[in-house]
């Protein structure tokens, strides 16, 4: 059976199998309770990752207390860095919070491992108020088990100062591979005694890598014979993409893997050392105090043979275990009003999921079009996923840059990394 002690291995392992091991656990009351009413009481917990948007959850939370003055919401925070390692353990000793943030990665084995409470009656939700594509992302085996709270696309950030000094047009619309292989090299050629790249590399996967995969008619997840998830790494487009990432670096183009090791891509870009930068809507919280903020700008993504772009972006769940499920209910339901999604554009925490309420997130920050990530959602893919992603991002992490390496054996190392990666899917199932 499954437990909670296998869930705990099951995260934290690395291609192995999701294997039970324990005593027989309590049942689980899985039934969704009707939310609390505005006069009745109860308290609960919220755990998010981020502090810099701690002050927009209590404004929040202190909206949610004016309909319900008698339900009291203790909200913790941990760093991204630690946070799911504290989640597993609280789902280990049977104490998770009573709504807490997921992401897309760690989504699917907390739902299939029946930790996640089912959403499909939660009055006051309708999936309809969000991207089809975001969630979908939180959709496990036809329902729904988080609620949407917002969403990053990519777009390319562009220093138009840098662009002009080497002669190159800043972008209007989408530029092709090749037209922005030519800006790079044009600005790296002009500027690159002072340091300066036309693009900084790196291997950021939702930023740079599955894009580009995705771009060349490739993927990087996918259902194969028997409805069993196959990796795409070695699949043709994937091959094109990361050949062409390989080009730019071989031919000085842009930096190699071991300078960016040490020279975070976006950094480069923040300090006035890169012209462009293929990045997600997140960066606008760090760029607001970029020395170079007058000069950017940011347009839409590039295109290869097909346009295509990747959504992803923090859900609102709720444990199946909780021991007040009408407050949580209230709560989880509030968090995903038009209302709350407001409060959080309006501070500048984050782009909201609730579609129509963008504006004031927009608004917050008009020189950057941030209006570009927000059309992107329209056909943006979702974010890929499996029962356990931690296990083949961490291959990622490994893989990529030798893959990128220049060694000459790209293909080989990539179809080593879906090789490795099929086998941790294999134990998934």
């Amino acid at each position: 059976m499954i437990t909670r002690r296998s869930l705990l291995g099951a995260a934290g392992a690395t291609g192995v199998a999701l294997v039970g091991g324990c005593a027989r656990e309590p049942e689980i009351d899985r039934s969704l309770e009707p939310p609390a009413a505005p006069g009745d009481s109860g308290a609960i917990t919220f755990q998010i990752w981020d502090k810099a948007q701690e002050p927009a959850m209590q404004q929040i939370i202190d909206a949610f207390h004016e309909q319900y003055p008698d339900i009291d919401v203790t909200m913790s925070s941990a760093a991204f860095a630690s946070y799911f390692e504290r989640l597993r353990i609280q789902a280990t000793g049977d104490d998770l919070p009573d709504v807490f943030w997921i992401n897309g990665p760690n989504f699917e084995l907390y739902a299939s491992y029946g930790m996640l409470q089912d959403l499909s009656g939660l009055e006051g939700f309708d999936p309809a108020n969000y991207p089809e594509n975001l969630t979908e992302l939180y959709t496990y085996q036809g329902s729904p088990y988080a609620i949407p709270k917002d969403f990053d696309t990519i777009a390319l950030w562009y220093n138009r100062d840098l662009l002009h000094r080497a002669g190159v047009d800043e972008p209007t619309g989408s530029w092709s591979w090749e037209e922005y292989r030519d800006a790079s090299e044009t600005v790296t050629r002009a500027l690159g005694g002072e340091q300066i790249w036309g693009n900084p590399g790196g291997v950021a996967n939702q930023a740079y890598i599955y894009p580009l995969i995705m771009q060349a008619g490739g993927f990087v997840l996918d259902e194969g014979k028997e409805g069993k998830a196959v990796s795409g790494y070695d699949s043709p487009g994937a091959i094109e993409a990361f050949s062409f990432l390989d080009g730019m670096i071989r031919d000085g183009i842009a930096p190699d893997v071991r300078y960016t090791a040490e020279n975070v891509p976006s950094d480069l870009f923040n300090s006035g050392r890169a012209a462009l930068l293929q990045s997600g809507n997140w960066e606008a919280a760090q760029l607001q105090d970029s020395p170079v903020r007058e000069h950017l700008g940011v347009a839409p993504l590039i295109h290869g043979s097909e346009e295509a772009n990747v959504i992803h972006g923090i859900g609102y769940a709720m444990s199946a275990r909780s021991r007040n499920k009408p407050a949580a209910s209230a709560f989880l339901a509030f968090l995903g009003s038009e209302e709350a999604h407001r409060i959080q554009a309006e501070a500048g925490a984050a782009n909201p999921a609730f579609v129509g309420t963008n504006d004031a997130y927009i608004e917050a920050i008009p020189e950057f079009s941030l209006d570009v990530f927000v059309e992107a959602a329209e056909t943006a893919r979702p974010y890929p996923a499996s029962q356990n992603t931690s296990a083949w991002l961490q291959l990622e992490e490994l893989l990529f840059p030798k893959i990128l390496s220049g060694d000459g054996e790209l293909e080989k190392n990539a179809v080593d990394l879906a090789m490795r990666m099929n086998g941790v899917l294999a134990d998934e199932s």
